[in-house]
């Protein structure tokens, strides 16, 4: 008998067809996540650096299409320099070189993905492995204090 994969995220379920797709799709929402967790650090950090209310930003991020929940759920801690671990960076940045690789397997370019992926090592390098992904910021924050 071949027990086919099946996704749970939060009350869904979703058929993702022949074994393996599950760990596809984890790397693939995990890149994705990674990605957006880099890009909201740098519109922290420039929002900061112009002069504006990263809170601001945080609340506004909340509004529209461009909401999302990691965005208000990560932020304050982030403009704070505060990373409570829910996700250790480690782990975030495995899934980013294992997604990076799936990517290479099939011929898919990921220049996004591998420019957060390069964050995340230097947080890492940083000693910030346990903490929560969001201390990538201080990927930036290190640029930042050397430029």
């Amino acid at each position: 008998m071949v027990v086919k994969p099946i996704l749970v995220e939060s009350e869904s379920r979703f058929y993702l067809g022949d074994v393996g797709n599950g760990a596809a799709m984890k790397l693939v929402v995990n890149m994705m996540m990674g990605s957006m967790m880099a890009t909201l650090a740098e519109g922290l950090l420039l929002s900061e650096k112009v002069g504006l209310d990263p809170n601001v930003l945080v609340e506004v991020l909340s509004q529209g299409a461009i909401s999302a929940p990691m965005y208000s759920m990560k932020g304050p801690s982030m403009i704070k320099s505060a990373y409570p671990t829910a996700f250790p960076l480690k782990h975030q940045q495995k899934d980013m070189r294992l997604a990076l690789g799936l990517a290479e397997s099939v011929s898919q370019p990921t220049p996004i993905a591998a420019a957060a992926n390069e964050l995340y090592k230097v947080a890492k390098a940083r000693g910030l492995s346990d903490d929560d992904f969001s201390a990538v910021i201080e990927s930036l924050r290190a640029k930042l204090g050397s430029s």
